[in-house]
């Protein structure tokens, strides 16, 4: 069987759709929206179909399981889409005994010298004695046998030397001797007996750990002691001597191979033993729920406090929750477990779950000082019953009140049998002050790693209250210590360290302990178990028109067919009762008497009759029997609440029909009659005199009937789970809406959890039964609960579309058999399913008789679970005081770092994961619980470099007092009431735009952005003082890592949504500034010695700008000289001196050297003081072969004058100094504020890397091309320039690098500068040095690079011829991996980048002599003409159309794709005064069939056109044959204008009439197919503008990045054969489990045909990436392939979903993010930059990306990016998977240097750049004795494709000696000599690019050639596509690889057929193995293939 594995990775993807899914809830037949008549069974034609729904499994969907099934064992799975198997499985399981161990030998260890020790025998003998006196010991319970443990048991946590000493004092009996011995520990003491003691404890905890985990019993109690939580690993503490619980987990992981286990130590003393034992073990998750009092308690550790979380993999595995006051109550304990425990341990899933249970926290206790009620263990323990299937093992730990311990362990006990939970006799109030700090202390810690910790929103601490809007609170948390820093003393008293009791104290606990023993004492339990009722006359009922009506007889006959089958009916304990009708005055206690008047006719009627008089009603049909059995429903319900309320039964359950829960008081409704469960409630408050009922109502469906007869009544609890869908689904009605709540005396009691969106599940349903219902119901404190128990939520229920699992429903039951004295009631309701609803309500039975359910899946609740339940929450907390932990967090780290105990590092909260049947790609704990340090689960926005612990400490006030070995730190805690401004239109819009949207809405006005702009935080900072070191830690620097960050969209986020849109809110006003020039024109020639004769001065560079317009443009400022203080703080005396030698004509000194320091300086002060945003400085060079010993560093000069006198602290300076070995960086060796990154040309020995943080390039010019110095700066300068985050730049450049080689052109200086100008807010200075190349081409060299600088400053488009794209040299590949091994460790970026693991392997080589430039390397460059920088007659154009605002969702007017998307853009340019500087395009261009039949078929285009005349019925209809889009009768008209708008922008900007563009359309494009609408979109508009431009421009390059959060499949598929595109998607993927769901958008898709390579995907497999992971994509894929390819445009498919408060994409990009990569992206395609409006949904965040892009696109400063910005590890797996696939195709990516031939070998003239179609090549070697000639040959031969072939099966030639010549044979090259001796080296492993393996454990599998040979020739089995094959060597069928479907992996996945042979180049892959293999196994096959494809023998065969 097909078999995947628990975390859901065969789940269907995740549909693109708005919080309700309009397909899923037509399915679910709630009715046309047009007529509003269907009810809950929808029209009956539809009925039969509905019924007929099951789930199915798409290829795709398979093709993920293949993929996970390769690393997971068959065990490891579970079979997939079967709802039902785990309740299958557990058929036969039933409740098995509850095992106890304890043996009176334990008591014999005492206190020799202290009577009154708290740890003594009677503790032991206590309990023993109340439980026998209870009964339950020898009569309920198996004993097992104490023993000892062996010493292999006790070594396997404990050193050899403890285990000696415990042994040893079995000889000693001297009370002195053990005392002073016992002194040497902390709180010990010892007894000859001790030892025994110790070891009977631990055997014994042992034996009955395997008892329980082999399934021998179900459960059981430990009664040992000495306690053991504290036992450390080589040291006695704390009473403790061995650990128990330490030694029984360690047991179950390495002897029972567990791999999850949950530990609940709630012990009032912290178990630290247990803790430091599993600290890193991600296996053991470890709660503990202990007094602490800001460490003031014993143990008096810093490590027990909430941010203690666990280290390296186990990090997020240990939750510490302080209780820092005492007196703390039940309330306090019961929030403990319902906000942190249960939801952690659900997600968690753990096979085994062991207690600590020390009884210590219990009333009584001078311990623990806390009011926690024996009884309430029982309730404790109940809940953790419903984990690991009930595998649950309690081990006694301390409880020195011999009362309350006695009491304590005998509720746990008897919750162990499964005995009813007592009541508590206190009520359960709010919890207290100090715990809702600790618990809101640790979700703060905790939520990065857990999902389910989501229900507390995020504010940052720097922005300020909003003036107005929705009351929030704030919380900040805080460090507090008061324990000990010092060293331990060297000995401990012995004597009275117990608390004594004064006796009126003792009376007083006596008394209340008496109390509670007596009303909280569970009495005699009742004969029966359960009860159940049935009468099959029930089935009478059915509809006479439609035979398969969802409410249908065959609903209670299967269900009581599967109780029968589950051996439920037959079990003792259980009994059935006889059916009764209810009499009329019990039917009268809620419905009128006219409706039973009516119900009584109906017997009497025709068929005719009743059809006519159902019409009347809603969603009923009637038959003459359906009085009478609604009369049986109701009156069999109420036998079942008679036998639990008598105490005849514990439970009962009826199963019954019709169902109830719609029926009004006065009618019936929604295929219900008599309201069952109102029926029961009302007869059990009159008739049983109770006072307080709990109704739960689970159905799918709003139980109206319920609601409205109880909505008064204040006696009577009603709490309904349902979906709402907005008021769309059944019933219908606002009533069903969390915000009615009851009224009069009822207020409050009406709790409503509607959902508004299909789909949900285990996850949603336990959320919301831990978060809400459980926390009223025991504050309600119910006598008895009945469930409304309607099933029609389950996994393939026609009507629910639900996904909810037998075992979750039986989960709920049993978390609600702890409330009213277990006595539950459940009453058949909905459920449609026969399968699904009579498996359901058996596990529901099941649950009641305490029998072990199986585990749910670990998800967690999706976004739209979440924003209910806290909506729910929100509303209800002012009725329900429990419901009190609706706070906002902080989003920054303020926690107080290095307090001597590593707190860890912070992160905010989530909005739930995008499904509940989706695993999130980065895994939860529960999901991997052994993989590494990356953070199991993160949230948005990310805490700056969490896994480092770096970030913001901006708290309250934090002090330190320093005493003797003591350490107090204060911290002020506060909770902010908070006022949020709720976002308001403004003005500025265009008037027609905005009446045009309200118009088309239906009055529904569109919401502008918000202005975001941040206010001053009133927030001061954490200032934390160490007395004990005098040094003050400061908060850390901000950093902009952004792992597994998220972001949501719900009211609780608003605070970090703001944060996150400030920075681009506070950009409105910043616009572009000038460009300046300051240079000196007039200097004393006499003096320029280089000048006089050369055509490079000033003067000619000056002359040459004019002539190209562009001097004319600049700001000139007039330099000033350097003064001598300037100079003087960088250089000494003596140097100044040297540079200003005495002119030779003159009889002053020379002032060049202090003139052109002066020059720099006078620019960047100019930028500074805005004169400028940028500039330009040219300055005279000097022969400084005659002025070396005086030579000026004018960079150096200026930029530490600028740091001193405008307080700059980052400064990023970038020299290329040609051949010079002086670099600025010997001037800032040791300054962290200045960043010096050199590139110098050596002669010799290269330039060695300088210390510190600076970055030297040392390179050789001979061979160096414009790609070799965009890979320098795109793969290392720009990511540590980001990562540096600079607030100034300078460039300080000589043009002579372009003289060292002809492949540079001085065009580059164009797009270096371009690339730089995206950082430090444009803040560029570049400093120009001329004069030093001589004239002629020299001169001119300087001239042209000094114009393409300008051009780039001033924003110019530059036109120019590219040199041919070719592989990087040598000397670059070798320099960028030398940085990347020798700066990694100081820069994050480099140590996190996609080519580290090839550094990595680096060796430094030695350079050859580079002489300097020849004549030979210099070349006559193409003047730079003035109409190759003419940029069109505006700037950027922008387009919309007002009319695509008719295309809008009918059904679901929240949908995300709407109408306001265009009008929150639209506002927010224009607030920012965007639109003005635009030119509006004000007519589309006109598209038609010509234009969209280039991408889109004639069918497809029919099916558009048809729209325009269906019917809304048939739109609808047709809507479901499609992927998550909706349909109006305008689709086609506003999909029409989208495309032309984005044609007219293309157009303008083609045609020279723009520069750039922004296209504002919808609805997008993206995915549409070329013959199907997909996921919002119908013509795909960027594909359309792209074919167009091809076609009638005759463009042969278009550049394609999609950076939406979905990937792009319809435009990847509509050119993945085009090698005229080049597609390039940045998207979410989570292994094909996100939106669209296919395995199309991973890496390695890469094209097809021709195409190859010309398709780049770069699939993010977790939610939250951010900034620096989009960043690290654009540097170093995107970027790197865009300027090799280069694109004659660039077309933006900017979807703005991944953007910050997405309520789609989960990631947490930032709108200057955008505004960055827009930037990059102008340096391409000559500036024809084209903006794409795709998804984002998002109002707020998507207005301000829009804005940003478009201010970069008009080169605006963008707002810097967050300091240390660097990607996440998971960002980098992505990136460094990509780079491998596709450094074969682009050689910008290559920097292993084995793919493609480089120019250090080959010659570069028959190389054709732009396109990764063709390899070059040259003739092969001819002397195979030749190894020099061998090595060049093999480097000729690409060994990516070692055919010889390129992708698409061409000839490859080259214009060698030969000509060209066919790469024949398997390798390539010729079928003559030298081939045969590359052939004899494949063979020898020396052509595989990576060493195949010789063996593997699967070659056993390979099976001999059939007789009839091999066909390498032959097609695909599955799809006959014949591109790229494989055979496997087992069957020896042939299927495609995984570049074209995948056939082969998913065959050799499947049929375990791992070893499979490649028909292209004859390499042998085991997928198991995951390797390449090369053994004499194989050669056979190799040979037979061989023979066939080449025709003759393999050489040397």
């Amino acid at each position: 069987m097909l078999t995947m594995a628990d975390t859901g990775g065969g789940r269907p993807p995740v549909r693109k759709t708005s919080g309700r899914n309009p397909r899923m809830m037509r399915q679910s037949s709630v009715g046309s929206v047009g007529d509003g008549e269907a009810g809950e069974g929808g029209a009956g034609g539809r009925n039969k179909r509905l019924a007929s729904i099951r789930p199915r499994i798409s290829i795709e969907e398979l093709r993920s399981v293949y993929r996970r099934q390769a690393s997971q064992t068959q065990e490891e799975a579970d079979p997939i889409f079967d709802p039902l198997a785990k309740a299958q499985d557990s058929m036969k399981v039933v409740r098995g005994k509850t095992g106890v161990v304890y043996d009176e030998r334990m008591a014999k260890h005492c206190c020799l010298w202290d009577e009154n020790y708290p740890e003594c025998p009677e503790r032991l003998l206590c309990i023993l004695a109340r439980c026998r006196e209870l009964g339950l010991l020898e009569e309920r319970c198996q004993r097992l046998s104490a023993r000892e443990a062996t010493e292999e048991e006790v070594l396997s946590n404990h050193a050899r030397t403890l285990f000696s000493l415990l042994t040893a004092t079995r000889a000693i009996t001297q009370p002195t001797a053990l005392e002073d011995l016992a002194s040497r520990f902390d709180s010990v003491y010892l007894h000859p007996s001790t030892c025994e003691a110790a070891l009977l404890a631990a055997g014994s905890t042992l034996d009955l750990l395997d008892e329980v985990v082999v399934g021998k019993l179900q459960n059981g109690f430990a009664l040992v002691r000495p306690p053991g939580h504290h036992a450390l690993e080589s040291e006695f503490c704390g009473f403790c001597y061995l650990n128990n619980v330490t030694l029984a987990a360690k047991r179950a992981l390495e002897h029972h191979k567990l791999s999850r286990i949950l530990v609940v130590d709630w012990d009032v003393h912290h178990g630290q033993a247990t803790q430091r034992a599993f600290y890193s073990d991600p296996r053991v998750l470890y709660f503990s729920i202990h007094r602490y009092e800001n460490g003031s308690f014993w143990p008096h550790l810093r490590e027990s406090n909430y941010d203690y979380a666990g280290e390296v993999a186990g990090r997020g595995f240990t939750f510490n929750l302080p209780l820092n006051t005492t007196g703390m109550t039940n309330s306090d304990y019961l929030a403990i477990f319902h906000q942190v425990i249960l939801p952690v341990a659900y997600e968690f899933n753990p096979e085994l779950v062991l207690v600590s249970a020390g009884y210590d926290a219990a009333q009584g206790c001078s311990e623990g000082e806390m009011e926690v009620s024996p009884g309430l263990y029982a309730h404790l323990t109940s809940c953790l019953m419903t984990l690991a299937r009930g595998k649950v093992l309690a081990v006694l730990e301390g409880g020195y009140c011999l009362e309350s311990l006695a009491e304590g362990a005998a509720m746990t006990l008897r919750a162990l049998l499964g005995d009813p939970c007592p009541p508590l006799l206190d009520p359960i109030t709010q919890p207290s002050q100090s715990i809702q700090e600790s618990i809101l202390n640790l979700i703060y810690v905790q939520r990065k790693y857990w999902k389910c910790l989501q229900y507390q929103g995020s504010f940052s601490v720097q922005e300020m209250a909003s003036k107005a809007g929705v009351v929030r609170r704030r919380y900040t948390p805080s460090l507090v210590f008061h324990g000990n820093t010092g060293s331990p003393p060297l000995r401990y008293p012995t004597r009275n360290i117990h608390n004594v009791l004064p006796p009126n104290r003792l009376s007083a606990i006596k008394a209340k302990l008496a109390l509670l023993r007596e009303k909280e004492c569970v009495g005699p339990l009742p004969p029966h178990k359960l009860c159940l009722t049935y009468d099959a006359q029930m089935t009478r009922h059915c509809s006479l028109t439609e035979g398969e009506h969802p409410e249908r007889p065959e609903r209670i006959e299967r269900v009581w067919e599967c109780l029968k089958q589950y051996g439920i009916l037959d079990r003792a304990g259980v009994t059935v009762l006889e059916s009764r009708r209810a009499t009329r005055e019990e039917v009268e206690l809620v419905h009128t008497s006219a409706h039973i008047d009516m119900m009584g006719t109906i017997v009497g009627k025709s068929e005719e009759e009743l059809q006519v008089l159902q019409e009347g009603y809603k969603s009923v049909y009637l038959h003459p029997t359906t009085n009478d059995c609604a009369l049986l429903s109701a009156g069999c319900l109420l036998q079942v609440v008679d036998s639990v309320c008598k105490g005849e039964a514990g439970a009962g359950v009826g199963v019954i029909r019709p169902p109830g829960h719609h029926a009004e008081p006065h009618m019936p409704y929604g295929f219900c009659f008599y309201n069952n469960v109102a029926v029961a409630a009302q007869y059990a408050i009159t008739k049983h005199n109770l006072q307080r009922v709990l109704i739960l109502d689970w159905d799918v469906h709003h139980g109206n009937g319920i609601q409205h007869t109880f909505y008064s009544d204040p006696r009577v609890l009603y709490v309904s789970i349902h979906r709402y869908d907005n008021a769309i689904f059944f019933p219908s009605s606002e009533d069903a809406n969390y915000d009615h709540v009851g009224e009069g005396p009822g207020e409050g009691y009406t709790v409503n959890i509607p959902w508004n969106k299909s789909g949900m599940g285990d996850a949603e349903y336990i959320a919301a039964m831990v978060q809400v219902v459980l926390p009223v119901a025991y504050q309600f404190n119910p006598q008895l609960v009945l469930i409304s128990a309607g099933f029609d939520a389950a996994r393939g229920d026609p009507l629910g579309g639900c996904r909810v699992t037998p075992e979750c429903y039986g989960h709920m039951t049993r978390l609600l058999m702890s409330l009213a004295g277990g006595r539950l009631v459940l009453g058949l309701e909905g459920g449609y399913s026969l399968s699904a609803t009579s498996h359901s309500l058996t596990m529901c039975t099941k649950a009641l008789l305490g029998d072990p359910l199986p585990s749910l899946l670990p998800n967690t609740p999706n976004k739209s679970a979440v924003h209910t339940i806290n909506e729910v929450i929100h509303t209800h907390k002012k009725y329900w005081s429990a419901l009190c932990f609706q706070v906002d967090l902080p989003l920054e780290d303020v926690l107080a770092q290095g307090l001597g105990g590593g707190p860890q590092s912070v992160d905010s909260g989530v909005s739930g994961s995008d499904v509940s049947a989706t695993s999130s790609s980065n895994p939860s704990p529960s999901s991997s619980p052994s993989t590494g340090t990356s953070s199991p689960y993160v949230s948005a926005p990310s805490s700056p470099l969490k896994e480092q612990g770096l970030g913001e400490c901006d708290s309250g006030l934090v002090t330190v007092k320093s005493e003797p070995c003591m350490q107090t730190i204060e911290m002020r805690m506060d909770i902010e009431v908070m006022n949020s401004e709720k976002p308001v239109m403004k003005a500025g819009i265009p008037q027609d735009f905005s009446s045009q949207m309200e118009v088309s809405m239906k009055g529904e006005t569109p919401v502008a952005p918000a202005d975001l702009a941040p206010t001053a935080a009133a927030v001061q900072h954490q200032n934390i003082t160490t007395a004990t070191t005098g040094s003050k830690q400061k908060g850390r620097r901000r950093s902009g890592r952004q792992e597994g960050c998220s972001e949501s969209c719900t009211p609780g986020r608003a605070g970090r949504q703001t944060a996150a849109l400030s920075v681009a809110a506070a950009s409105k006003e910043v616009v572009r500034g000038t460009t300046a020039i300051a240079c000196i024109l007039d200097q004393c020639e006499t003096c320029d010695c280089m000048a006089k004769n050369s055509m490079n001065s000033i003067r000619d560079v000056e002359k040459r700008c004019r002539e190209v317009q562009l001097w004319q443009q600049c700001t000139h400022l007039m330099p000033c000289l350097a003064t001598r203080a300037e100079v003087l703080a960088v250089h000494t005396h003596d140097i100044l001196t040297a540079a200003s030698p005495k002119c030779v004509h003159h009889s002053f000194p020379s002032q060049q050297a202090l003139s052109a320091a002066g020059t720099v300086l006078t620019l960047i002060r100019g930028m500074m003081s805005g004169q400028a945003q940028n500039g330009l400085a040219v300055i005279q060079g000097r022969d400084k072969s005659t002025t070396s010993s005086g030579f000026l560093d004018n960079i150096a000069i200026a930029t530490t004058a600028t740091m001193a006198e405008y307080n700059i602290s980052r400064v990023l300076v970038v020299e290329w100094v040609g051949e010079d070995n002086v670099s600025t960086q010997d001037n800032f060796t040791d300054d962290p504020r200045v960043l010096v990154v050199s590139l110098h040309m050596h002669q010799g020995a290269a330039v060695p890397q300088r210390s510190g943080h600076n970055i030297t390039f040392s390179l050789s010019g001979s061979d160096l091309t414009s790609e070799d110095l965009y890979s320098l700066f795109l793969q290392v300068v720009l990511p540590v320039a980001y990562e540096f985050c600079p607030e100034l730049v300078i460039v300080s450049g000589t043009p002579q690098l372009t003289l060292h080689t002809p492949h540079l052109h001085p065009v580059v200086h164009w797009h270096l500068t371009g690339l730089l100008s995206t950082l430090a807010e444009g803040h560029l200075a570049v400093v120009m040095e001329v004069g030093q190349c001589g004239g002629g081409d020299g001169g001119e060299a300087v001239r042209e690079g000094v114009v393409a600088t300008l051009c780039a400053l001033l924003d110019k488009p530059l036109a120019h011829t590219h040199p041919p794209a070719s592989a990087l040299s040598r000397h670059v590949r070798a320099a960028v991996k030398e940085v990347l091994l020798k700066q990694g460790t100081r820069w994050t970026s480099l140590q996190h980048h996609c080519q580290a693991r090839v550094a990595a392997n680096y060796s430094p080589q030695k350079y050859s002599v580079i002489q300097g430039p020849t004549s030979a390397h210099t070349k006559h460059y193409a003047m730079l003409d003035e109409l190759s920088m003419k940029c069109g007659a505006s700037v950027v154009c922008v387009g919309w159309e007002e009319r695509t605002a008719e295309h809008w969702s009918q059904v679901d007017n929240t949908h995300p794709e709407r109408p306001q998307r265009l009008t929150a853009i639209i506002q927010c340019l224009s607030d920012f005064g965007l639109i003005q500087r635009c030119h509006r395009l004000k007519e589309c261009a006109v598209v038609g069939k010509a234009e969209l039949g280039r991408v889109h078929t004639a069918g497809h285009l029919r099916l558009m056109q048809s729209l325009r005349t269906k019917k809304p019925s048939e739109l609808r209809t047709l809507e479901d044959k499609y992927e998550s889009i909706y349909l109006t009768r305008r689709t086609d008209s506003a999909a029409t204008l989208a495309a032309g708008c984005t044609l007219a922008v293309v157009e303008s900007v083609v045609r020279g009439e723009s520069q750039r563009g922004v296209a504002v359309v919808r609805p997008p494009g993206h995915h549409a197919e070329t013959n199907e609408p997909c996921g919002f979109c119908f013509y795909n508009n960027v594909a359309v503008a792209a074919k167009h431009v091809i076609e009638v421009y005759k463009l042969q390059r278009v550049l394609i990045l999609d950076w939406d959060v979905h990937h792009g499949n319809g435009t990847q598929h509509i050119f993945e054969a085009d090698p005229k595109v080049l597609y390039i998607s940045i998207h979410r993927y989570d292994n094909a489990a996100f939106f669209p769901g296919s395995t199309d958008a991973n890496y390695d898709r890469v094209g097809k045909g021709r195409g190859r390579g010309h398709n780049i995907n770069i699939p993010w497999n977790q939610r939250g990436m951010g900034d620096g992971d989009y960043m690290a994509a654009m540097l170093e894929v995107v970027m790197p392939v865009a300027l090799e390819f280069r694109p004659e445009l660039v077309l933006v498919s900017a979807g703005f979903d991944a953007a910050v408060g997405d309520p789609l994409g989960g990631c947490h990009v930032t709108p200057e993010c955008y505004g960055h990569m827009t930037r990059l992206l102008t340096t391409l395609g000559c500036g024809r930059v084209v903006v794409v409006l795709e998804g984002g949904y998002n109002l707020a965040s998507l207005g301000y990306c829009v804005s940003l892009c478009t201010k970069a696109l008009l080169n605006d400063p963008i707002p810097p990016l967050a300091q240390g910005l660097t990607p996440s590890h998971s960002a980098i797996e992505t990136l460094t998977s990509v780079v491998s696939v596709h450094s074969k195709f682009w050689p910008s990516l290559n920097f292993k240097g084995d793919g493609r031939a480089g120019r250090d070998a080959v010659d570069m003239t028959g190389c054709v750049g732009g396109s990764p179609d063709t390899v070059p090549c040259t003739s092969t070697p001819t002397h195979t004795d030749d190894v020099a000639a061998l090595a060049a040959g093999l480097e000729q031969v690409g060994l990516s494709d070692n055919t010889g072939r390129d992708q698409q099966g061409q000839e490859v030639c080259g214009e060698g000696e030969g000509g060209c010549k066919e790469l024949e044979g398997a390798c390539g090259g010729s079928a003559g000599g030298g081939n045969a001796f590359l052939l004899e080296l494949a063979a020898a492993e020396q052509l595989y690019a990576v060493v195949p393996a010789s063996w593997c454990p699967h070659l056993d599998l390979v099976r001999p050639v059939p007789h009839t040979g091999l066909d390498t020739s032959a097609p695909c089995l599955q799809c006959q596509d014949a591109s790229e094959n494989w055979i496997c060597l087992t069957c020896y069928k042939v299927m495609c690889g995984r570049f074209v479907n995948e056939h082969m992996l998913m065959h050799g996945i499947s049929e375990e057929h791992y070893v499979v042979l490649s028909y292209s180049d004859l390499s042998v892959w085991c997928y198991a193995c995951d390797t390449y293999l090369h053994n004499p196994v194989l050669m056979e096959a190799k040979r037979a293939a061989h023979l066939n494809k080449f025709g003759e023998e393999m050489p040397g065969s």
